[in-house]
């Protein structure tokens, strides 16, 4: 909100700024409409900011001049000198209002209904401000509060950007020239501190293209909220930014996908407040928007606990299209199964609405991430809830990337779509050629592969035997083969933007410059899988192995959510576990003197677990497990991240603590047992009855 707020101040700065030579010609010539209509712009616009921050003086204010303005626009009213003033004195007003709410100040004068009435048509001329001093020392108090800020175009900073960029290939150029230099040259220094100058102005630059992702958060609840309204549901919205900084251009990507992502949470997934009752749910819905920011990774989840995903409607409606057939369906994990909602016109929406049914959405959510090497999770368990989980980089101008020869040329491709590399001589890799495409066969699994010189028209002299598969992962978890001449090394590229004309072609994102400052094209991957017919192929072709058996299913991973507790601790539990995450008073909370406590929810008193250490003065979080009729609360303090583990690596629960031990991100961590912690606790209320 600080952020927004500093961006509102700002924006009325400038706007007044850009119109004080306005009003002095309007005041001038009354009769001229343009100016009239961009000082009505002006109130008009602070009017709506000041609804969104809770100003009603400013409010009011605005109001009354754009009520006025709009007459005299519509025209019903002649714009005289008595008007004039009255506008100038209202604008004068808020220009004091908007500096003393950048300074943290009470908002300045007490005399607005006199203000207002000098707008009202016939009324006496308004006292205007001295036309000499009065300006003036506004002016001269409003530079001097306003904060050092500026507002430049984004295209401006990627050009700072790229000369950054080339001056640090300059850089190293220099240094290997050094290097080859015989004896001391007394230029060590002097570069030394070159160096270390560049670095602190890349990091300078990276930082100015970053924001705090409250901006892109900020829109969401009162879309939920009119959503649900428009759909007859009720649901609640949680966002947990976490102080996530992600860079002003990836904002304007992921919005679309968001957007796509929530509507159908609640269009097709939280129930209506009947529906929830029926099957024992509260009859408020619940959607969580998260965001954890992961080494040069932003991973946003978005969970829901309405009625998930049919996966076997799901597949069904996927073998009526054509899409798979009845044995690739067999196959299919869960999570393949799930992924078939990006399939472009699949819907099982019994009707079309003006929220969704026509079958589009996911498809553009797959593909926008696709264009950011971006990945999507989605897990769903069938009447407790969805979580999907969108993983993207976070800079679009900084790529980890993985450069490649072919034909002795020299690419660039993201590395988040690089899943493994393998030569061709290997001893777990055959390779063969089936309808015309080629596949290799590594630990069991055959993929479909393509040569880079095929998609790009080039012609490579490398021998078959010597060369390598990159194996690229595309967002839905298809997997394919990319052979290359050769790999030269992982580094860290700062991306430009590409001629039009070879963006057009649909296989580059950007181009970008080596050390030596040769120039690299950045290769699109989905847009090289789709040139060489991969999408379509992937994920008929995986899912079987060399012998044309089924393979083995994936290991499932379990979802669930990492929080630190009262006592410090760290913590997880299991997803299917949570029935609703809710913060009640603390005034609910009763402690006994044994360490045990209760809390008063929906009007029924239950077992109140996780309350060693000091609880919060006001709400406190907690997860509810169980059923309505046997149901236990579990509190906790903060939520670190939606996470994964595989059931195989969890320990036995712990009588004591009715925990298990899990390995998650390589670090052992307590996994709360639901059936352990139902059948210590949840009788204890009624048996003490």
């Amino acid at each position: 909100m600080d952020d927004l707020l500093a961006d509102f101040i700002a924006e009325a700065r400038d706007m007044m700024e850009a119109l004080s030579g306005e009003i002095v010609a309007w005041e001038n010539d009354p009769a001229d409409k343009d100016r009239l209509d961009a000082i009505f712009r002006f109130v008009h616009t602070v009017k709506g900011n000041c609804g969104f921050f809770d100003f009603p003086r400013l409010e009011t204010l605005s109001h009354a001049a754009e009520d006025a303005l709009a007459d005299c626009r519509a025209g019903r009213r002649t714009a005289d000198k008595a008007l004039v003033s009255a506008v100038l004195a209202v604008i004068d007003r808020i220009a004091e209002m908007v500096d003393a709410i950048g300074e943290g100040a009470e908002l300045p004068g007490t005399d607005d209904e006199a203000l207002i009435a000098a707008l009202a048509e016939g009324a006496e001329t308004a006292e205007a401000p001295s036309k000499e001093a009065a300006p003036t020392s506004n002016r001269a108090k409003r530079q001097s509060a306003a904060p050092r800020t500026i507002r430049l175009p984004v295209d401006l900073l990627d050009r700072v950007m790229g000369g950054v960029s080339d001056m640090a290939v300059a850089r190293n150029d220099l240094a290997r020239r050094l290097a080859q230099a015989e004896g001391e040259t007394g230029l060590e220094a002097p570069f030394n501190r070159l160096s270390a100058i560049l670095v602190d102005l890349s990091e300078a630059i990276t930082r100015i293209r970053m924001q705090r992702i409250d901006t892109l958060f900020a829109g969401f609840p009162r879309m939920v909220r009119d959503l649900s309204h428009e759909l007859g549901k009720q649901v609640m919205v949680e966002v947990e930014s976490g102080d996530v900084e992600i860079d002003r251009e990836m904002i304007e990507v992921v919005r679309d996908p968001m957007v796509h992502i929530i509507r159908n949470a609640i269009d097709h997934g939280i129930e209506k407040p009947a529906e929830r009752l029926t099957v024992g749910k509260r009859e408020i819905g619940s959607l969580t928007i998260t965001a954890r920011q992961t080494g040069s990774e932003i991973r946003i989840g978005i969970v829901d606990d309405g009625k998930g995903i049919d996966g076997e409607k799901l597949v069904a409606k996927a073998i009526s299209a054509g899409l798979i057939t009845a044995e690739e369906a067999a196959a299919l994990t869960p999570r393949e199964r799930n992924m078939l909602i990006c399939q472009p016109g699949l819907s099982t929406a019994k009707e079309v609405t003006s929220v969704s049914g026509r079958g589009v959405g996911m498809d553009v959510v797959r593909a926008n991430i696709e264009r950011i090497g971006g990945s999507l999770v989605i897990d769903s368990t069938p009447g407790s809830g969805t979580r999907m989980m969108l993983n993207i980089p976070l800079t679009l101008s900084i790529v980890p990337s993985l450069t490649i020869g072919i034909a002795g040329h020299t690419f660039a491709l993201p590395r988040s779509y690089v899943e493994e590399i393998v030569r061709n001589s290997g001893d777990e890799m055959d390779s063969n050629r089936m309808g015309g495409r080629k596949f290799i066969t590594l630990r069991g699994q055959r993929i479909p592969c393509v040569g880079l010189e095929e998609v790009l028209g080039l012609k490579s002299t490398c021998p078959e035997d010597a060369r390598l598969y990159v194996l690229i992962k595309l967002v839905g978890g298809d997997v394919f083969g990319l052979a290359v001449d050769a790999i030269h090394n992982h580094e860290e590229l700062v991306v430009k933007p590409i001629a039009p004309v070879l963006m057009s072609c649909g296989l580059y994102v950007g181009t970008t410059q080596l050390d030596d400052g040769s120039p690299v094209p950045m290769l699109d991957i989905a847009g090289v899988a789709r040139s060489a017919g991969m999408i379509s192929e992937v994920k008929d072709r995986t899912i079987r192995t060399a012998g044309g058996e089924v393979r083995e299913e994936e290991k499932a991973l379990q979802p669930a959510l990492l929080f630190v507790g009262f006592d410090g601790g760290e913590r997880a539990i299991d997803m299917d576990s949570v029935r609703r995450i809710e913060k009640l008073p603390v005034s609910a909370v009763r402690r006994e003197r044994d360490g045990t406590a209760q809390i008063v929810i929906d009007g029924k008193i239950v077992p109140f677990l996780g309350v060693a250490g000091e609880l919060p003065e006001d709400m406190v979080a907690m997860f509810r497990i169980g059923a309505e009729d046997r149901e236990i609360a579990y509190a906790y303090e903060r939520m670190i991240d939606l996470v994964e583990y595989e059931p195989d690596t969890v320990s036995k629960a712990n009588k004591r603590t009715g925990s298990r031990l899990a390995l998650i991100d390589g670090r052992p961590v307590d996994v709360l047992d639901e059936a352990r912690l139902l059948a210590d606790h949840a009788g204890r209320v009624a048996e003490g009855a």
